[in-house]
């Protein structure tokens, strides 16, 4: 089943049958092409950190948690990278990151050009990309092409059959 970290957050979290706190946010390692790990908090209490490694699954309407959760690891952070095209034109945000709820691996970036566009349902999906480490674009994705939905969903259903 594939997910969004836009669409977890604010799913609850359930530990040894009981509800432990609710999805704050999800961070993900996009050059590892894997969930981080998820940031969850009960009420107003302290927020807390769920590694990858505790998530059991990320189901439709819950998140199972297969341990309790850490304090919150330092300099974690969640930036929002730009994504470019191979030609150097910049291509968009990247506004959200599509995942397999069971083995937590990213197959797919969410690229939109600017807000009006995401409120407008104009996004863009790349499955190739690589995130630069050097030069003046360190931290952002080089995507070599980018898909509608539609074309995103036959593409995703070509790859289950082979």
């Amino acid at each position: 089943m594939l997910t969004s970290l836009n669409r977890i957050a604010g799913m609850p979290v359930i530990w040894q049958d009981r509800q432990i706190g609710c999805v704050e946010r999800a961070i993900v390692d996009a050059s590892a092409r894997r969930l981080r790990g998820l940031v969850i908090r009960k009420g107003i209490g302290t927020a807390r950190w769920l590694p990858a490694g505790s998530v059991r699954l990320i189901g439709r309407r819950c998140v199972l948690a297969g341990a309790k959760p850490e304090p919150l690891p330092d300099g974690l952070t969640d930036v929002m990278m730009q994504a470019y095209l191979t030609t150097g034109e910049r291509a968009g945000q990247v506004s959200d990151a599509l995942f397999s709820g069971l083995t937590l691996q990213l197959v797919a970036l969410e690229i939109t050009p600017g807000p009006v566009y995401a409120l407008l349902g104009r996004c863009a999906y790349t499955v190739s990309y690589r995130v630069i480490h050097a030069g003046k674009r360190a931290g952002q994705a080089m995507v070599s092409e980018l898909m509608t939905w539609a074309e995103f969903r036959e593409h995703s259903r070509r790859e289950a059959w082979e």
